[in-house]
C-alpha cells in the first residue's frame, strides 16, 4: 500500500493522476479488443451492463466526498465534478432548469486517441449512455439520461465545434 502519509500533496496528486490515466487507457484497450474479437458480445446486454455497473459504483464511492446536503441538479453537478470525467476531460455542465442539466465533453481525449490510432472516431454512444445512467441513478435513483449526440452523430446547430458529445440529465 502507498505510504501516502509520507508523501507530499504534489506526489500524491501526480501518482493518482497517472494511475487514473493508466486505468482509462486499459479500459479503452479492453473495450476495443472486445469489439474486435467478439463483436456480438461487446454489443450485448451483459457487456453493456458492465458500463452501467461502473457508473453506479463510482457514484456510490463518491458519496464519501460529496456534500450530502446538496440536492437536485446541484447534487448531480457536484458528483460529476468529482468523477472520472473531470479527471480526464473538460466537462461543461449547464443547468437547464431546476430538474435538468446538460453535460458536454469538450475536446474529448478518447476521440483524440481514436484518431491517433487511425480510427475515424470512438463509438461511445451505447456504453456512454449506460455508464451515465448507472452513475446518475446512483446519485439520484429517478435520474434519466438522454443522449443528444455522440460520434459519429451530427451535432445540433449551434453546438460548439469542440463538443464531442452531449447529454441531458433529468430528475
Amino acid at each position: 500500500m502507498f505510504a501516502i502519509e509520507d508523501w507530499s500533496k504534489e506526489k500524491v496528486h501526480t501518482v493518482m493522476r497517472e494511475v487514473l490515466f493508466s486505468f482509462n487507457y486499459m479500459w479503452f484497450l479492453m473495450e476495443e479488443w472486445a469489439k474486435q474479437n467478439c463483436p456480438e458480445k461487446a454489443q450485448g446486454e451483459e457487456f453493456q451492463r458492465l458500463s452501467e455497473e461502473f457508473g453506479r459504483y463510482q457514484a456510490q464511492r463518491l458519496e464519501k466526498v460529496v456534500d450530502a446536503k446538496l440536492t437536485g441538479v446541484a447534487r448531480l453537478a457536484a458528483f460529476v465534478r468529482h468523477s472520472h470525467w473531470c479527471a480526464f476531460e473538460e466537462i461543461e455542465l449547464t443547468p437547464l432548469s431546476d430538474h435538468s442539466l446538460r453535460m458536454r465533453t469538450l475536446n474529448c481525449t478518447a476521440q483524440k486517441a481514436a484518431r491517433k490510432w487511425g480510427m475515424p472516431h470512438y463509438a461511445c454512444g451505447q456504453s456512454g449512455l449506460r455508464l451515465r445512467t448507472g452513475f446518475f441513478r446512483g446519485v439520484i435513483p429517478t435520474a434519466q439520461v438522454a443522449r443528444v449526440f455522440t460520434p459519429p452523430d451530427e451535432k445540433p446547430a449551434g453546438t460548439p465545434a469542440e463538443a464531442a458529445c452531449e447529454w441531458i440529465i433529468s430528475i
